[in-house]
Order: structure tokens, then C-alpha cells, then sequence
């Protein structure tokens, strides 16, 4: 009995204790109905409730400063392709080392078909003149009364290397072989059964020295000795060829490539010889200089005799051609010409024309 009054005591106590306190969050929880703002309210109730303020749960949790969370941003939405006629295009222009492979990192082993020079079909391709009488000094090379051609026909060229011994020897040298035709139709003279007025072939090879010579701005970088055979398959009077030892200095600045090309002729005995003053007409020099832009490639080609006499004047010609993008690889063409020998035929015979077609390959 003594044991239960201690108890019911103990009980009046505790009673007395919470009923101040159930008595005062009864009248917050009052006084949080007449907040108006949803936010101030919520945080009265949890007052009321006991509960502690979401900072002060972190601030115990964490002490230090509380981390800033940031929304991920959102990937970037790609920019539509559009394909601008000057620039546009898909594919890269080759360097200069890559074009010839004159780097480890570039060389691509032996019998592997490659571009050489452009490969085109000009579907129209016009001359101021035409020639209805070659000759040359070889009176057996003369013909008159030709046949009078258009002064409009179509002009098509196929140019393809290939690397037939890489390394020589374990050395930087590489033997190369190309083979490059050209071909002038008649598709428009339907009157004459369309013929083809010429075809010129050339085969030849060359020894390729890869170097690294100057600034980067203008450097040499190859060396090329060469073989070249040119022949346009006729019977005489109309035959004409010649065979010649060169060599190309490549330079590269950029993207801009320059190949400086001199050439001496292998003389040829006066009686079998078709053309011997070809190089007073058709050059003893060649300079080409490549310039890829965007998809675009410009080329220029200037040859000159390197004479100036009473006898012999300096005759210079120009070759100037133009690649743009048509679809995927396939290029627009357009080719302008100004001198002599636009064909093995009429390398005597001074013309000026332009062709307009599309191209498969060019330089790059």
C-alpha cells in the first residue's frame, strides 16, 4: 500500500509537467491555422510538432558548409548540316605526305590502285581552232586535208599509280608506276560517225625520296626521278611520241602543294624521230600548284620551253582547273587552257579553249 502511493505521486508529477506543454502546442498549432503563407505555416506546424528544421538536421549532419546542388545541363543539341556550295563537303583534303606517302605513318604497301592526276569526263569541252594540218619538221609527219573538226567534242582522262616496291632496300625509297590517257571525242559530229580525233597515252615511273627540308611555311619534302613514255598510237603521218628523264621537286606550305617538274628529252634519230622540236612547243619545265578549299580543289599548270632566241621564242602555255562538289565524290570539272600542246597531235599548234564536265578523282 505504501508502494502505491509513491507511484500514483510519481504519475501526478509527470502529469503536472506535460499538461503546461500539451497546453502550449495545442495553442501554436492554433495560432499555425491563421498563417496565410503555405511555407510559414508548414514550418509552424513542425515547431509545434517537435520537429526540427530541415537546416538544422544538416547543420548536425554536416557541420562544414552545405553542398550547392547543381541541375545537370542538358546535352547540346547539335547544329542542323547544311552544305554550302564553296565550302561544303565530307571528307578531308590530303596532305602533302599523305597525297605521296612520304611518312611511315602514310605508306601503304605495294600493287594498291591510287589517284595520280584527275580523273574527268568534260562533256563539253570547245576550241577557238582547230587543226586540219599537222606537221612537224619530219616531212613524213605532215598531213593536209584532214578531216575539219568541231571546234566542240568531249575530252576524257583516266590517271591511276600504284607503289610497286616500298622501301627499297630498307631505305625511305619507293618505286611508283602510273599510267594516265587522255582522249578527245567527236560525240557531236554525227555526220562523220562521231569519231575520236585523238588518244594519248602515258605511261611512266619514278623513284620517290621522301624529305624535310626548310620551314614549315615552304618545305621541300620529296624528291622524284622518273620515265616517262607519251605516244598518241597513230600511224604516220599523224604519229606522234617522245620519251623523257625527269625529276619532280616537291614543295609543300599548308595545304598549298607546288611541284616544280624540269625534263630532258631522250633524243631520237632524225629519220624515225615524229616530233623532234616537241620541247620548243610542248615545254621543258612544269609547275603545278595544288590548292584544296573546303571540297573544292584548284590546280594551275604553267609549262614553258626555257628558250628565248631569234630562232626559237619562249612559249609559255597554262593550265588552270577547277573541282566543286556535286553529290558525295562526284565533282564538277571545269578546265581552261591557253598554248601549245592541248594534245600530242597539235603540239605545234598554238589554241585556246575551255572544257566543262564532272570528275571521279582530283588532286586533294
Amino acid at each position: 500500500m505504501k508502494h502505491s502511493s509513491s507511484a500514483f505521486a510519481i504519475l501526478a508529477v509527470l502529469a503536472s509537467l506535460a499538461t503546461p506543454a500539451t497546453t502550449m502546442a495545442a495553442d501554436e498549432a492554433a495560432a499555425c491555422r491563421t498563417l496565410d503563407d503555405d511555407g510559414s505555416r508548414l514550418a509552424c506546424y513542425d515547431r509545434a510538432a517537435g520537429r526540427p528544421a530541415p537546416w538544422a538536421a544538416v547543420t548536425a549532419s554536416a557541420p562544414g558548409p552545405a553542398p550547392v546542388m547543381v541541375a545537370a545541363s542538358p546535352p547540346p543539341i547539335p547544329a542542323p548540316t547544311t552544305r554550302n556550295w564553296w565550302t561544303g563537303g565530307t571528307y578531308t583534303p590530303q596532305t602533302f605526305a599523305e597525297r605521296w606517302e612520304l611518312e611511315q605513318g602514310t605508306k601503304d604497301g605495294v600493287f594498291k590502285i591510287k589517284a595520280y592526276q584527275p580523273t574527268y569526263v568534260m562533256v563539253g569541252n570547245w576550241r577557238k581552232d582547230t587543226n586540219p594540218n599537222p606537221c612537224s619538221p619530219n616531212p613524213q609527219n605532215c598531213a593536209t586535208g584532214q578531216e575539219d573538226y568541231m571546234h566542240g567534242d568531249a575530252k576524257f582522262q583516266i590517271s591511276a599509280k600504284t607503289k610497286l616496291w616500298q622501301d627499297i632496300f630498307d631505305t625511305p625509297l619507293d618505286l611508283w608506276a602510273a599510267y594516265t590517257q587522255q582522249t578527245y571525242w567527236q560525240v557531236y559530229d554525227g555526220k562523220n560517225s562521231r569519231p575520236f580525233r585523238e588518244t594519248d597515252f602515258q605511261p611512266e615511273a619514278w623513284l620517290t625520296l621522301p624529305l624535310k627540308v626548310g620551314p614549315e611555311w615552304l618545305q621541300w619534302r620529296m624528291l622524284n626521278l622518273g620515265l616517262s613514255h607519251q605516244s598518241n598510237g597513230q600511224n604516220d603521218p599523224l604519229s606522234r611520241s617522245w620519251n623523257r628523264v625527269y625529276a619532280t621537286f616537291g614543295l609543300a606550305a599548308g595545304d598549298l602543294s607546288v611541284l616544280i617538274k624540269p625534263w630532258w628529252r631522250i633524243p631520237e634519230t632524225g629519220n624515225t624521230d615524229n616530233n623532234a622540236d616537241v620541247g620548243d612547243y610542248a615545254g621543258r619545265l612544269e609547275v603545278q600548284a595544288v590548292l584544296p578549299y573546303g571540297a573544292n580543289v584548284f590546280s594551275a599548270t604553267l609549262r614553258n620551253n626555257l628558250k628565248n632566241s631569234a630562232n626559237t621564242p619562249s612559249r609559255t602555255s597554262i593550265q588552270a582547273d577547277w573541282a566543286f562538289p556535286l553529290y558525295g565524290q562526284l565533282h564538277g570539272y571545269v578546265q581552261g587552257f591557253y598554248g601549245w600542246n592541248d594534245s600530242l597531235q597539235n603540239y605545234n599548234f598554238r589554241n585556246t579553249g575551255v572544257g566543262i564536265g564532272v570528275s571521279l578523282t582530283q588532286w586533294r
